[in-house]
């Protein structure tokens, strides 16, 4: 007997361990955490962190390590001749140097400056393509997830027009084996009940379905269920397209293309460096020092066209970003007021619906009693109950909608996060 208490208990807890109903909140916060695209966005950032490093590095110049051994035809000097010339002087074919060289640009028509402003905007906008990866991951989740809510209702709702043909079937055989019935009766309640116990199973494989693409959205490997959300879905009150994230990321667009134009110009500009050597020659077995330091100027004269070619191609790189803001702006302007419309439309169909389904059970009373009385053939009173069943399904489909719809207009304005 304790046995079998012992066996029981592994049971179950086998099952609590081995199943995981996942709630709304913790499917996003996996996912934020989880989720490819997700952590590719944030590898992006750090990339975009890395090369403005990258620019401002260069504004510092570099510190290398130059050396060389050269055999020559003739001999050489070991160190340049300068006077007062003695006769000792070291000769050899065969010369070597070790030293260090410092280089740096001094100016270069604010070039390297407009680079650093440019890897900055790059910054930002790798950091809105992460927040706008995060809230259309949220919107993905959400849709699957209210998706699988629903179905779960639907199907509740099959069962129940299942078990009312069940019932209506067990009534129908009974009178027909009194005689009271038709055998065409039964005949079309038995293929009604055969229609609802598929479309039962069907929601059953739609629903392991999507909670298959729900894990693999997440980054995880199974989800058993999920729970119910008995929140609405909020929607965002500040709707101004200006707010959104597809148009802040616009705007950082036109704001890099117009850095590329000042960047651009800097080639117009002349060329400033300044260079520094130290280090030993080596021949013979004998060594000298030497050490040089010079600034170096480099203008630019004429190019056959390629400043100006870079130049214009910059105008218009900004002229481009300039009407993708402006369409990001229409665009978003015309989705939210669609968005908005959808969301009344929507709600407007469910207070239809839910009247609709008040008249339909109803309809479905009257016609089982019509029915039981002998006033009304059976079809009539499976159209009832197809009716309403029809009515249930669409008031749920309906509330999905409206859900989304709201979801949707969150997206645009950027609420999920």
């Amino acid at each position: 007997m304790d046995r079998c208490r012992k066996l029981f208990a592994a049971a179950l807890l086998f099952v609590f361990q081995s199943s995981w109903a996942i709630t709304l909140n913790e499917a996003i916060d996996t996912a934020l955490k989880k989720a490819p695209s997700i952590l590719l966005e944030k590898e992006k950032i750090n990339q975009a962190i890395e090369e403005k490093r990258v620019k401002k590095a260069k504004n510092f110049g570099s510190i290398n390590v130059v050396g060389s051994y050269t055999t020559y035809n003739i001999p050489r000097t070991l160190a340049p001749i300068v006077p007062p010339i003695t006769p000792d002087l070291v000769t050899s074919k065969d010369i070597g140097t070790l030293g260090l060289k410092y280089d740096v640009m001094l100016f270069n028509g604010f070039s390297d400056l407009r680079s650093i402003e440019i890897a900055e905007l790059s910054k930002k906008i790798s950091k809105t393509d992460f927040a706008l990866s995060k809230e259309q991951l949220i919107y993905n989740i959400k849709s699957i997830y209210f998706k699988i809510l629903t179905l779960k209702k639907e199907r509740v709702s099959a069962l129940s027009y299942q078990e009312a043909l069940e019932t209506l079937q067990s009534k129908v055989e009974k009178e027909y084996e009194l005689g009271k019935k038709a055998k065409l009766d039964l005949l079309k309640v038995a293929s009604e009940l055969e229609i609802a116990k598929y479309n039962s199973l069907n929601i059953d494989n739609s629903i392991n379905i999507l909670k298959a693409k729900l894990a693999s959205l997440i980054g995880i490997e199974k989800i058993d269920s999920v729970e119910d959300v008995y929140d609405e879905e909020k929607v965002n009150p500040n709707i101004e397209p200006k707010n959104s994230l597809i148009y802040k990321k616009a705007l950082l667009d036109t704001e890099k293309s117009k850095k590329g134009i000042s960047k651009a110009k800097a080639l117009y500009y002349p060329k400033v460096a300044f260079n520094a050597y130290y280090g030993d020659n080596f021949a013979s077995g004998e060594q000298e020092e030497l050490w040089q330091a010079g600034v170096s100027i480099n203008i630019p004269l004429y190019d056959f066209g390629n400043r100006d070619a870079q130049f214009q191609k910059a105008k218009i790189a900004y002229i481009i970003s300039g009407h993708k803001l402006k369409n990001s702006y229409l665009k978003l302007k015309s989705d939210i007021v669609d968005a908005k419309e959808h969301i009344v439309t929507a709600t407007a169909k469910i207070e239809a619906l839910k009247k609709q389904l008040e008249f339909l059970t109803k309809i479905e009373e009257s016609e089982k009693i019509k029915y039981q009385n002998g006033v009304s053939d059976v079809y009539d009173l499976l159209l009832a109950i197809s009716k309403k069943r029809k009515a249930d399904s669409d008031l749920i489909g309906a509330t999905y909608d409206l859900t989304m719809r709201r979801a949707y207009l969150n997206l645009l304005v950027g609420q999920n996060i």
